[in-house]
């Protein structure tokens, strides 16, 4: 029913009890176990697969440092040929060990610079991991919110359906009574049909959202309970300077994949210079492994390639447009970034004067609810239609503002993704997940 005051004593001179209608009760004392916002964003990073990816990812390139940085170190053959000398005289064709040793002096940049590219790759899968989590962290906040938001919303949807039974009880007495028509009657039971269905659309769309977020938890089903709750600083999150955009995931992943591409020009260059590398090698025969038929050797090398038709020089403009594309994806992630961020913002203003022109047409339908019962009831000058499209324009107003705080709620987790600022909000920052500290 609409509001309150004199209409409990009308629905009492009907005969009919009045039923208890209004908003949902602001919350108050939550379920036992109920799941927060803040448990739920961290089971999930402590579980998704996705986290585990990106952590891989990290050691893989971690292990494609340790193979850079073995060209700093000597390199060591050995094995069995055969082979014709010509300074020999009466040699076979008899199997000989060999075994060769080389140490890089001088390789003007090579191994350097692929160290540096292994390293900006490491930097690449980091990036990629805060992303992740950011991401994970984004999506189950998101989730969380069109739980608390249908739950709302299934709340104004009972409050509707037990309004208008209320209604279809006292019009179906009134009928039996002779005071209202078969007419009313019927359009009485067709408002409470038209809310009971609304009550399972919400209630599926419901159980829809619990059961995401139980794969996003790793629960075995749907999450049965959820606080209606919000973080206190989610309302200002979208406020206050920009960020520094430098540690946003997306703008750190483009800054890493620069610096990937700057190592890479580096050495595509440094392949065109020689390298100076002081190698020993030796080859023994199996009959006699001191006599002359047996080959040691030891020096100084100094070799580059000569010719590789043209493919020294293809690498090098492929490795130049290739920073010239990391360095264009910097500034189109910072781009991406401040639109993200400026977007959410804009909508907060009007937004927030929706909901509290909301809150002022609420009490404005409550009132004309009142007017319009009495008038029904008593004075015969409103009609059942007028009854029950205030009672659907009042709930329209709930479940408008119900969706334009929720909204809000969305807005807020956007902006905090877009600010790069999810693990601090929610104390995830130092935490180590899979070995791997964020």
């Amino acid at each position: 029913m609409i509001g309150s005051g004199t209409f409990p004593l009308a629905y009492a001179q009907e005969g009919v009890p009045a039923p208890t209608i209004g908003p949902p009760a602001p919350p108050g004392l939550e379920p036992l176990g109920a799941l927060s916002l803040d448990v739920a964003v961290r089971r999930a990073v402590e579980w998704n697969p996705s986290i585990e990816e990106a952590v891989a990812r990290i050691g893989a390139n971690e292990a494609e440092v340790r193979v850079a940085r073995a060209g700093y170190y000597p390199t060591i053959r050995g094995g069995v040929g055969t082979q014709y000398d010509n300074r020999l005289r009466n040699t076979a064709w008899l199997p000989r060990p060999q075994l060769s040793v080389s140490q890089m002096i001088v390789d003007f940049g090579k191994v350097s610079s692929d160290v540096a590219a292994a390293r900006a790759g490491v930097e690449v899968s980091r990036a990629q991991l805060l992303l992740a989590v950011d991401s994970l962290v984004r999506d189950t906040a998101q989730v969380v919110i069109e739980i608390q938001r249908h739950e709302a919303l299934l709340t104004v949807a009972d409050a509707q359906l037990e309004s208008v039974l209320a209604i279809n009880t006292l019009v179906q007495h009134r009928t039996r009574n002779g005071a209202s028509t078969r007419s009313d009657a019927v359009q009485a039971e067709a408002r409470v049909e038209a809310a009971r269905v609304s009550v399972l659309e919400i209630r599926a769309q419901l159980e829809r959202w619990r059961g995401v977020l139980g794969y996003l938890i790793g629960s075995k089903g749907p999450v049965a309970l959820v606080r209606s709750q919000s973080p206190a600083w989610l309302d200002r999150v979208c406020e206050g300077p920009d960020p520094d955009w430098a540690q946003v995931p997306t703008v750190q992943e483009a800054s890493a994949r620069r610096e990937e591409a700057t190592a890479r020009l580096r050495r595509s260059r440094a392949d065109a210079l020689p390298t100076l590398s002081l190698d020993a090698g030796a080859a023994a025969d199996l009959r006699d492994p001191i006599s002359t038929s047996s080959n040691y050797n030891f020096g100084l090398s100094l070799s580059s390639s000569l010719f590789q038709g043209g493919a020294s020089r293809a690498r090098r403009a492929g490795a130049e447009q290739s920073l010239r594309a990391a360095a264009a994806a910097v500034e189109a992630s910072n781009l991406d970034a401040e639109r993200a961020l400026a977007e959410a913002r804009q909508q907060i203003p009007s937004l927030r004067q929706r909901r509290a022109s909301l809150e002022t047409r609420e009490a404005m339908m409550r009132e004309t609810g009142k007017l319009y019962r009495l008038q029904y009831l008593e004075m015969g000058t409103r009609t059942l239609i007028d009854l029950l499209n205030a009672e659907q324009e009042l709930h329209q107003v709930l479940f408008d503002g119900v969706n334009a705080e929720h909204d809000l709620r969305r807005l807020g987790i956007d902006c905090m993704f877009n600010k790069g600022e999810a693990r601090d909000r929610f104390a995830l920052s130092g935490m180590r997940v899979r070995g791997v500290t964020l």
